[in-house]
């Protein structure tokens, strides 16, 4: 089936830079719509901390939305002028939620996280996971209950970790 994004509202929602909690799960989240079709395009992040280091993240597709923790909704925003108000949720958590039921994790990576007093904001670098070239298609979330985390996986939170985060996604009408 091949999709025209160009008919589908487009959305980009980013974090602020925050620190998670400790042994972070699930840091940013979107959860998906109960009245359109959510696919994600892309998600992306870039991170620093007191001590440089490498960091393993997972993204993690959830069949069962997180509840509780500690979170900001993250601003949804129109790439066109003329879309609706986008109707998937994004939050941050700087307190981990109690997670959903988890389908698995869908990429993950070693992302270095430099530290910038010491190595500069040359050192700095983003890590960007597109899904259609990943998979060959978007990821879709086709209920309420479905979410997509950039997830740290339990670990050790470092010292001074701080995270930003962006997700971009296109809605569709529910047929």
């Amino acid at each position: 089936m091949s999709v025209n994004y160009d008919k589908l509202n487009t959305y980009v929602a980013c974090s602020s830079a925050f620190t998670p909690g400790a042994t972070p799960q699930d840091v940013v989240t979107l959860t998906g719509s109960a009245t359109k079709n959510i696919y994600v395009l892309e998600m992306g992040i870039s991170t620093t901390q007191t001590t440089a280091g490498l960091n393993a993240w997972f993204i993690a597709k959830r069949s069962a939305a997180n509840t509780a923790g500690t979170s900001a909704g993250l601003t949804e925003v129109s790439l066109q002028s003329t879309q609706s108000a986008a109707t998937a949720t994004g939050l941050q958590y700087t307190a981990n939620p109690t997670a959903g039921t988890l389908v698995g994790n869908i990429w993950n990576g070693w992302i270095n996280s430099p530290d910038i007093a010491a190595d500069g904001p040359g050192a700095l670098n983003s890590t960007v996971v597109n899904f259609e070239s990943l998979i060959g298609k978007p990821l879709a979330l086709l209920s309420a209950a479905e979410v997509v985390a950039w997830n740290f996986n339990g670990a050790a939170l470092p010292a001074g970790l701080s995270v930003l985060a962006w997700i971009k996604w296109a809605e569709s009408s529910k047929s």
